[in-house]
């Protein structure tokens, strides 16, 4: 829950110019008080639930790019652009919170370079990387598990799938 508060407060601060195709953002969390959600569409239309409260807001679109996000300190493919984002989150026992970070990007290169890319920046900042098809597994400097799955999306396009956490 601690880590769905933080990023409730960071949603603002996306890059909103009302300009292109915006980011499907979705955060859930759980706790013992109820469960809570935010979420925003392409076309900037943002809905809150938690308990007690419910609302819908219109707001300019919200482009997340690989410069506004990073995984333990590695950011996305450059030029990347965010398709879509889903954090879940879950309070656990004791200090032990469970969470799920789902990210769908789009990168304007080959699957080979993308895929060495990532490979190149986890490694350097500590994770424990291994192949997997296309795309990579394993875990992050902090041990939490992550995927990566990477496909065509024509010549030099890849699309992207960065999932991380034990939920």
């Amino acid at each position: 829950m601690h880590r769905a508060a933080l990023l409730l407060t960071l949603l603002p601060l996306a890059a909103c110019d009302g300009s292109g195709t915006g980011t499907n953002i979705s955060i859930n969390a759980q706790s013992e008080g109820g469960n809570s959600s935010i979420s925003t569409d392409a076309n900037g239309q943002m809905a809150i639930r938690a308990p007690g409260f419910e609302g819908a807001i219109k707001l300019p679109q919200i482009q997340v790019d690989a410069e506004d996000f990073d995984v333990n300190g590695v950011k996305l493919y450059p030029n990347s652009r965010i398709e879509g984002l889903n954090v879940d989150a879950k309070d656990g026992a004791g200090d032990k919170d469970k969470g799920k970070v789902r990210i769908a990007f789009q990168s304007p290169a080959a699957v080979p370079a993308v895929q060495g890319w990532f490979r190149d920046k986890m490694t350097a900042r500590g994770f424990k990387v291994e192949a997997d098809g296309t795309g990579l597994k394993g875990t992050t400097d902090e041990g939490e598990p992550f995927r990566l799955q990477l496909s065509a999306d024509g010549d030099r396009k890849t699309k992207g799938r960065l999932e991380v956490g034990n939920k």
